[in-house]
């Protein structure tokens, strides 16, 4: 496994998806991420779960599409050399610029709109801390 390093609070780590690791520097998206808090952390995985109902008319759910986007919001804080097919940049809309969570959260989802699913899975397994410690990538 090699040295354990702590997380500093509110720190921005970059990180490239898997499929670009092997591209040239210069070709390769690299996203921002934020760890997330702990407190962050338990309120995402515990809305993971949803029932309502009772008895045969109780259902439940697993909400992972929903948790997948609350990490994103809270942990994806910005990308860079990021375009579209046609070569034109990918703007990153600031969400900070809204004062209400709502609205924050609106600019959040354009900015996620913007994302490959596959890329939005990836980013939030990153930061739901998914990947095993010594795993080789």
């Amino acid at each position: 496994m090699g040295k354990l390093f702590g997380v500093k609070a509110g720190s921005i780590v970059e990180y490239v998806v898997k499929a670009q690791r092997g591209d040239p520097a210069e070709e390769r998206t690299t996203f921002l991420l934020r760890p997330l808090t702990t407190r962050e952390h338990a309120e995402i995985q515990n809305k993971l779960y949803e029932s309502s109902g009772w008895g045969k008319k109780r259902q439940e759910r697993f909400l992972t599409g929903t948790q997948i986007v609350l990490i994103l919001r809270k942990g994806l804080v910005g990308w860079k050399n990021f375009h579209y097919e046609d070569g034109e940049e990918v703007k990153w809309e600031d969400p900070n610029q809204e004062r209400t969570e709502e609205g924050r959260d609106m600019i959040m989802d354009r900015n996620l709109d913007r994302l490959p699913n596959a890329v939005r899975q990836e980013l939030a397994e990153e930061l739901r801390g998914e990947a095993v410690l010594g795993e080789d990538e």
